[in-house]
């Protein structure tokens, strides 16, 4: 009897510890757990050298390549490309072009007004006449006003890229000029136009129909073409240089030099085409090269994303796909360690506590029995016991928390994380804030919901989330609060911006003030009128405005979500509201 009173009180004491048995279970379960832009494969010029392009070109036009010279500039970047760039050629009408930058830059430093005569005529008829007309007779008339044709030639030369001292004796022996230096003076009209008023306006008005202009384009082009038929063979001269308002607008030249002149007309044109959808092509590719940088560089700074203060983020193990964000678990060494920390070992040690409880119950209860109790038996039999309830009852409640845990895992491994910052930003995109909103933790509204009501400021916004775009990068990581999604999000860079419009704006008061009258300037104190600072403003915003793509930023983001009601939220912070504005908000810790 006695023994089957030991064995019973002995089961009694083991069935303490059958609450740790879900723990096991659950820390067991836990364990077990390019796009290539628009254009770019074109084959006039994919994997092709300019040298390549231009070979290529002239051999479908059977056209000697000494006797085509021609120039192609991005105004943008800079770049200029030359076939026989320094080959001196007649110019025929084209010089008219920088010789009127002379003109044009006396009338925006006040040496000279549009109603000075030059040669018997108004200057600002002299412009016309000679842009638009290609009068020969005013433009003489104009070189003798600077003294002659030879002192005219040296003060062409720097408009034209040269030191009028060292210039090669060929420019001064008649009308001759390289595509270089056409190129040059063409930078320097497009760049800095304010210099040279109306000179591009006159230039958007010259040969409508013909020459470069001859064949519809969806850009702007302001051209002077320069023709001259030899008198003394058949050769005939036949050229074109521009202004091209692509996206990044360009300057090109060519000269022909051909005894076939239909054969020319035909090559000129065809070479505006080209050089169109060269442009074109190179600005997608240098684009798409830029953005694939700038996506590399926004990865790599998520390579150490900053952890929020409740957190202390783990170094990402190998094979982890979102780098510094700690591992879904599953499988790992750490995670095994994990299991025998928090489960095994209370478990062991329960057992024992257990066991040391139940022998002093058996001699309490013996000494008890035969009117001997000892009280620091029965004490110490009482603590062994509440020892080993507790230590039954913690891994209860590790185990709940574990297995609160492991369902948070299992939702991650099947992306329901994603999910909601997908719905989160589609949302966004689409102006449904209220929807954005319903994945947010803690917050009602983003304050995106009103649009400006000013009209200046209403366009910047529209900009704003016409910008918006997101790419998620890796795959949804556990941390300690919740989870973690990095993504890349594409926005605009406000404060490039708004140093863009106030540069621009500089730039078209000092180009307005030379193009417009007094009285549409100044008001009774000398001051600018509002309406001519509006003006200058207004046409900065809108240049801006029509080039959104030079302003666009890509960042990458820790997008940070807690696990609340059986659904995942994102914890908004101050980066996501700094990208989501441009920058132009910036919470702490931005």
């Amino acid at each position: 009897m006695r023994v089957f009173k030991q064995i019973f009180t002995l089961l009694l004491a083991l069935a303490l510890l059958l609450p740790l048995a879900p723990a096991v279970r659950a820390a067991e379960s836990g364990t077990d757990a390019g796009e290539g832009a628009d254009g770019l494969n074109d084959p006039r010029f994919a994997g092709k050298s300019w040298e390549e392009l231009m070979d290529e070109f002239l051999a479908e036009h059977r056209a000697a390549p000494e006797s085509v010279a021609c120039g192609w500039c991005n105004t943008v970047t800079g770049e200029e490309r030359y076939h026989n760039g320094d080959q001196y050629m007649v110019s025929g009408s084209m010089y008219k072009v920088p010789m009127n930058m002379i003109f044009t830059e006396k009338v925006h430093k006040g040496e000279i007004g549009w109603d000075t005569f030059i040669g018997g005529y108004r200057y600002e008829y002299c412009l016309h006449a000679t842009i638009v007309d290609s009068n020969n007779d005013v433009a003489r008339g104009m070189w003798d006003y600077l003294g002659g044709y030879q002192p005219y030639r040296h003060i062409l030369a720097p408009y034209m890229g040269e030191d009028p001292d060292t210039v090669a004796e060929k420019f001064y022996e008649n009308n001759f000029s390289t595509p270089r230096q056409m190129i040059y003076s063409l930078k320097l009209l497009a760049t800095e136009s304010e210099r040279f008023p109306k000179l591009i306006d006159t230039m958007l008005q010259a040969e409508p129909n013909k020459y470069f202009r001859e064949r519809p384009h969806d850009y702007d082009i302001a051209q002077k073409y320069g023709y001259w038929p030899d008198p003394n063979s058949w050769h005939v001269a036949l050229n074109d240089c521009a202004i091209i308002y692509t996206e990044e607008p360009i300057c090109i030249v060519i000269f022909i030099d051909s005894v076939n002149e239909q054969a020319s007309r035909e090559l000129l044109k065809d070479y505006c085409d080209l050089m169109i959808a060269y442009t074109e092509y190179s600005t997608a590719a240098r684009r798409e090269a830029e953005r694939i940088a700038a996506e590399e560089a926004a990865i790599a700074a998520l390579a150490t994303p900053t952890p929020a203060p409740e957190e202390t983020a783990a170094p990402a193990p190998e094979g982890t796909s979102a780098p510094g964000v700690p591992p879904l678990p599953g499988g790992s060494e750490t995670a095994s360690s994990s299991v025998f920390g928090d489960v095994i070992l209370p478990l062991f040690l329960a057992l024992l506590v257990a066991l040391a409880a139940a022998l002093f119950l058996f001699g309490a209860l013996r000494r008890a029995r035969r009117g001997k109790l000892n009280l620091p038996w029965a004490l110490a039999a009482i603590l062994l016991t509440a020892a080993a309830l507790w230590l039954c009852i913690l891994p209860q409640r590790e185990a709940s928390s574990a297995a609160a845990s492991s369902a948070a895992a299992e939702s991650i491994r099947e992306g329901e994380p994603q999910q909601t910052v997908t719905a989160f930003f589609d949302a966004l995109k689409a102006g449904d804030y209220q929807e954005a909103c319903s994945h947010l933790s803690g917050v009602s509204t983003l304050g995106l919901e009103r649009r400006p009501s000013g009209e200046d400021a209403a366009a910047l916004w529209d900009a704003l989330k016409d910008s918006w775009d997101y790419k998620l990068y890796g795959e949804c990581c556990e941390t300690p609060s919740g989870a973690v999604q990095q993504l890349l999000f594409s926005t605009l860079d406000f404060e490039a911006m708004r140093a863009a419009v106030k540069e621009k704006t500089e730039s078209n008061v000092e180009r307005l003030a030379a193009e417009l009258s007094p009285d549409e300037i100044y008001d009774g104190d000398g001051a600018y009128l509002d309406s001519f600072t509006q003006r200058a403003y207004r046409e900065a915003l809108d240049e801006v405005l029509a080039h959104t793509a030079d302003y666009g930023d890509l960042t990458g983001l820790n997008i940070r979500l807690e696990y609340a009601g059986d659904q995942w939220l994102i914890v908004p912070d101050s980066a996501l509201y700094s990208a989501l504005t441009g920058g132009a908000l910036k919470g702490k810790g931005a």
